[in-house]
């Protein structure tokens, strides 16, 4: 046991049963600098699409077709396409303006996610271990989308999930899941400590959604399966001030 880790802090924590989800598998911290987003944005309207062609009896994503995010949920260099913050519903997101007026998120939620539609994509993060999926038998939509990252990261992490992380590593996790519990929202508590340690507090201070993109190298890395890695994105996330 690290000495910057005491046993006492642990046994604060609580966690779940070492019981994971079919798709979760052991976390971890290794970070790797975001690159250059390399899913092109898709050549249409500000936000709009146009009708999309009939989903295919395929779940997964064929190799031979492009598929491309919606413009919403991409990386977007020196600023965020959508202000939203893992920690919290997704229905309180919002699409900043120029002129700075907000638009709720909650107006795009029925929106395809991909075009062509897709009945399910899964997401990786840089920061964790841990495998998103989010599937939608009529298409996955923006909603679907954030609603599966917020539900994914609020999960309660087991202590066979935390003791995987190095020792050098856990204090940052614990700092970051006091910080999460003291942190408000419209002047309520984001969470109470007793709610215990969550995945949200392996991203440290980066709570921040900052897009999804299609990062092949990372992605070969990460996903053995090639026919995976064709529905597989990398969600990026950017640091809060809260």
């Amino acid at each position: 046991m690290s000495a910057m880790t005491s046993p006492s802090s642990i046994k604060r924590v609580r966690f779940t049963p070492d019981v994971k989800d079919a798709d979760d598998v052991l976390p971890s911290t290794t970070s790797v600098l975001p690159k250059t987003p390399r899913h092109a944005a898709v050549p249409m309207g500000t936000y709009g699409y146009p009708p999309s062609p009939p989903l295919s009896d395929s779940s997964s994503l064929a190799s031979d077709v492009d598929c491309y995010l919606h413009q919403l949920l991409l990386c977007r260099q020196g600023g965020f396409n959508i202000i939203f913050d893992v920690r919290i519903k997704p229905s309180k997101a919002y699409i900043p303006s120029p002129d700075g007026t907000a638009l709720p998120l909650t107006d795009y939620f029925n929106v395809p996610a991909t075009q062509p539609l897709q009945r399910r994509i899964q997401l990786i993060s840089r920061y964790t271990s841990w495998r998103i999926v989010v599937e939608n038998p009529n298409g996955v939509t923006i909603g679907d989308v954030v609603y599966r990252i917020r539900d994914s990261m609020n999960k309660i992490a087991s202590k066979e999930e935390f003791g995987a992380v190095p020792e050098d590593a856990q204090p940052e996790i614990l700092k970051a899941y006091q910080r999460n519990c003291s942190a408000t929202s419209n002047g309520a508590k984001l969470r109470d400590l007793q709610e215990g340690l969550k995945r949200v507090d392996w991203l440290g201070k980066r709570t921040l959604f900052a897009g999804i993109q299609k990062d092949e190298t990372y992605i070969s890395r990460r996903i053995r399966s090639h026919s995976d890695r064709a529905e597989t994105f990398v969600v990026e996330f950017s640091p809060s001030s809260r």
